[in-house]
């Protein structure tokens, strides 16, 4: 039996509108995006994937996300970190369905693969030896560029209560493994965003780039952030939102109605 996602609602919308769909990177709480959604006045839900029995590889969960959008019609899907191949995975699987649901894409602080981002090693064994509210807060500001906002505090500190250190480990080990490079063209139909955070200590400029070259027609926007840019910049990360949406009507794909 496939096993139902987690999914939490944020933000309403007007129904004529695509729904905004938010997977979040490893321990990033799914209504971490919801002042921008609130920003850009769109229905959005944001995915709780590493919750539950699993399993929890990339590959898999990207399956259940596309079971998700054959219920929700007209999607842009927003993938942060870890969330944006589940995203790209996802996409590529709704796109060679016979009814595609999915008509824009914003891929946020990450790459096409890990070559260059040392540390996923490190972060596993730390997640699988000191489980618990410290790792969780020197995840968080390692995650964040700036102070974590009032409103989304509390979700930082005690989201990682619902997961589990295998399911995150488990995670992170298909990050490694999975490299999207061959298959990012099968996206170019699509309107894409990819947003990168200048002072990212995770993920480097080379790797939006991949992400960037391997999606024809796709945008890139690089912000004043460290890795969590939907945290840590609402505003511009909203108009990157926005652009996406609007390119996906005049393309006669993001009105339900």
């Amino acid at each position: 039996m496939t096993q139902v996602l987690a999914t939490f609602h944020l933000s309403h919308g007007p129904k004529n509108r695509p729904t905004l769909v938010f997977l979040p990177g490893a321990l990033i709480p799914p209504n971490a995006i919801a002042p921008v959604t609130r920003i850009v006045n769109l229905r959005a839900i944001g995915v709780g994937w590493l919750e539950g029995a699993g399993p929890h590889d990339l590959h898999s969960v990207a399956a259940r996300v596309a079971v998700l959008l054959r219920e929700l019609g007209p999607t842009v899907l927003i993938g942060h970190s870890v969330g944006t191949p589940i995203a790209a995975l996802a996409a590529a699987i709704d796109l060679r369905s016979a009814k595609s649901n999915v008509v824009g894409l914003v891929l946020s602080n990450s790459g096409a693969n890990t070559k260059g981002h040392g540390d996923v090693e490190s972060v596993i064994e730390r997640v699988l030896q000191t489980w618990g509210p410290p790792l969780w807060k020197a995840m968080t500001e390692r995650s964040l560029g700036s102070v974590c906002p009032v409103e989304l505090v509390d979700s930082f500190m005690t989201y990682p209560r619902r997961i589990t250190a295998e399911a995150t480990a488990e995670s992170l080990r298909s990050l490694q493994q999975t490299d999207l490079t061959s298959m990012l063209s099968e996206l170019s139909s699509l309107p894409t965003a990819v947003v990168h955070g200048i002072r990212d200590p995770a993920r480097t400029l080379y790797h939006a780039k991949s992400l960037n070259n391997g999606i024809l027609g796709s945008r890139l926007v690089v912000l004043e952030t460290g890795h969590t840019s939907c945290v840590e910049a609402p505003d511009e990360f909203a108009k990157v939102i926005h652009a996406v949406v609007e390119q996906c009507l005049r393309a006669g794909t993001g009105n339900t109605g």
